[in-house]
């Protein structure tokens, strides 16, 4: 990384010995910053030799993710705009923090040096993607994320050359959204070569957090699919599809997931629709979207559904989330009409995007990384869906057009 000399920023850098304030300063392309570290604290070394920075550590699934990467013996540095929230937090675990907004890419970029690899957890990602991807790029840093939106892995797709170039990975949906789903479909794509065609359906039991409510919030008139390599919106309601979630299979109706995208990365399939499981609260809310979707989309309407979703938990209780799980089922479909279909079941989402984005961060950490723009699948296989717990993957039989 290349920064002007004499060209100082600061970052809020707290320890257990309180706030210390570092100046950046006169940095060539082959060297870090000399941070002041008190050769006495223990947690000055740790921040000196700090790889992985968590950044939106103090969020729903921020903070799960940053338990889960503490139990699995990685040492993150925390980080997020609100230095009181990071301190309560590290202070838990003994961890280094920086506190730092997007919006001053100076000291973003102050914030990423001496880090390998950032883990982005603060959403909506729609808004938050760009600036820290733009610090990777400049910081040479690994970015990681756990977004599931269809137009943030479009544009981060968009910078693949420049991630070539700077000699980093682009890595987004490292969660729930979109690790089980894309190895599912690779594997698949895999088996049955000439496939056309992907349908992906989703059946969840979990209650969702805040910030998957805002994500979902900004979707609610922008339904899409992918036809012919383009993405394209559709009608709430508009497509309908079954799926053997469990006997008997069950309606589900056309949705926008992530791998509306990132299907057509892993694959080469030019056609992907991807559903919900059709009870009764997703065919309320497609009837709603449908009747008044064009006026829920408008700016003051989003900013009162906002105000309704930030008096609401900001997720589900632990014991919500031990009894809830996930199906995703995916079909292919050849020229033919002929399909072949998988179907796997994950534990609760939120604690499966925990476990996973820890686990992709720390073979991150340890320099496995294929650069440039990618997805769970092709960074790491289909297979990194087995090496998770609890996870129950299967073949279908056949279905039938």
């Amino acid at each position: 990384m290349q920064i002007a000399e004499e060209q100082e920023s600061h970052v809020e850098i707290r320890g257990s010995s309180g706030l210390r304030r570092f100046g950046f300063a006169s940095i060539s392309m082959h060297g870090l910053a000399c941070a002041e570290v008190d050769p006495g604290d223990p947690k000055g070394e740790r921040l000196a030799d700090s790889t992985l920075l968590i950044y939106g550590a103090t969020g729903y699934t921020g903070r799960l993710v940053t338990a889960e990467a503490v139990r699995t013996g990685l040492r993150p540095v925390l980080a997020g705009r609100d230095p009181v929230k990071l301190d309560a937090l590290a202070d838990a675990f003994g961890l280094e923090t920086r506190a730092v907004g997007l919006d001053d890419p100076a000291r973003l970029g102050a914030a990423l040096e001496g880090v390998a690899v950032v883990l982005h957890c603060a959403g909506p990602f729609s808004r938050t993607a760009r600036p820290m991807c733009d610090a990777c790029l400049e910081s040479g840093a690994h970015y990681l994320d756990i977004t599931g939106e269809i137009d943030v892995f479009e544009a981060l797709a968009a910078r693949d050359a420049e991630a070539r170039d700077a000699g980093i990975m682009l890595l987004p949906g490292v969660g729930f959204d979109i690790v089980p789903s894309d190895c599912l479909i690779a594997d698949l794509a895999a088996r049955h070569p000439g496939g056309r065609r992907v349908r992906l359906g989703l059946a969840a039991r979990t209650r969702v957090s805040r910030g998957t409510a805002r994500s979902i919030l900004e979707s609610v008139d922008n339904l899409r699919i992918r036809r012919e390599g383009r993405i394209i919106r559709v009608r709430p309601g508009e497509l309908r599809h079954e799926f053997d979630f469990g006997t008997p299979p069950a309606a589900a109706l056309v949705s926008t997931l992530g791998d509306v995208s990132t299907a057509w990365w892993s694959t080469g399939i030019a056609n992907i629709e991807s559903y919900g499981q059709a009870n009764r609260h997703f065919r309320r809310a497609i009837r709603i979207s449908r009747r008044f979707g064009w006026l829920l989309a408008r700016r003051g309407a989003q900013r009162l559904l906002n105000r309704l979703i930030d008096r609401q938990p900001d997720g589900p209780s632990d014991a919500e989330r031990r009894g809830s799980h996930a199906i995703l089922v995916a079909e292919i479909e050849d020229a033919e009409g002929r399909r072949n279909a998988a179907r796997v079941r994950t534990p609760d989402p939120y604690g499966f995007t925990a476990t996973a984005a820890a686990a992709i961060a720390a073979r991150a950490v340890a320099g496995e990384v294929e650069v440039g723009f990618r997805t769970p699948s092709s960074a790491y296989g289909s297979d990194l869906l087995r090496t998770f717990d609890g996870v129950r993957w299967e073949l279908l039989d056949d279905p039938q057009p």
